[in-house]
């Protein structure tokens, strides 16, 4: 009876680390990209006032997507790739599709590539500001209103914006 209740006991704090370690897995990904500098994480505070000066310089700007741990979502970027002058005040956006019949709840995390060039993106408007509540079955458009800086490195010819979107459903205790 013994190993019993230690097997017992092994399993209920597994089960309890397993499902504190998911719940805080967007939280601890965001400090480690904060720390690090890895990910080319961006500045996710709102512009107030943007200055928009477009110069006479193009990039590519290429859009991924992907969804975290097999979450119940198809998640994907309206436009995969624009030329967009630099300074002038660019619109896009990517669609989220609850594949599930019931409320759910998500939030996005950016990536920016090459890593060293994340700094010159700047978020205007972005879904990956608030948390998403999507309705069963639902598909929704998410609007992304960016600005690449005039001070980007003349070398740099192409960007690649990625979003990670992460399920935060049991995060706040809904189903």
């Amino acid at each position: 009876m013994s190993n019993f209740k230690k097997t017992y006991f092994s399993l209920i704090f597994f089960t309890i680390f397993m499902f504190s370690f998911s719940y805080m897995l967007v939280p601890l990904y965001d400090i480690f990209c904060e720390i690090t500098g890895l990910n080319g994480k961006t500045n996710q505070t709102k512009v107030i006032a943007v200055n928009e000066n477009p110069v006479e310089r193009f990039v590519t700007v290429k859009f991924t997507s992907t969804v975290a741990n097999s979450a119940p979502f198809t998640f994907e970027p309206i436009d995969r790739e624009m030329i967009v002058q630099v300074g002038k005040i660019n619109n896009t956006f990517y669609t989220l599709t609850n594949n599930t019949k019931t409320i759910k709840h998500a939030t996005a995390s950016p990536s920016v590539v090459p890593h060293e060039d994340a700094e010159y993106f700047k978020k205007i408007e972005c879904f990956c500001f608030s948390q998403q509540q999507i309705n069963g079955l639902e598909t929704k458009e998410l609007p992304l209103q960016f600005i690449i800086d005039n001070e980007l490195p003349n070398d740099t010819r192409t960007l690649i914006l990625s979003y990670t979107m992460f399920n935060t459903t049991d995060q706040l205790g809904s189903n």
